[in-house]
């Protein structure tokens, strides 16, 4: 199971696309709920741990559940 950690969508609006490092950007996901999402790797972990976002690694860890895929349109 994926686990990632839950925040506001004003914190995931906000920081949405801000780059961590020179080649890092965080990107935030909507669970089937709709709540958002930010999934870290360890490397991306410990990135963050150099920065001002490292608040982010106190929140806790919650499974992350996909929304369904939308149907595919028929082949004709």
């Amino acid at each position: 199971m994926i686990q990632g950690r839950v925040v506001i969508q004003e914190v995931a609006q906000q920081l949405e696309g801000t780059f961590i490092d020179s080649d890092t950007f965080f990107h935030f996901v909507q669970d089937i709920n709709g709540e958002w999402f930010l999934i870290l790797s360890e490397q991306d972990e410990i990135d963050v741990a150099k920065t001002e976002w490292v608040y982010l690694l106190d929140l806790p860890l919650e499974d992350y559940v996909a929304p369904p895929s939308p149907p595919f349109p028929p082949i004709p």
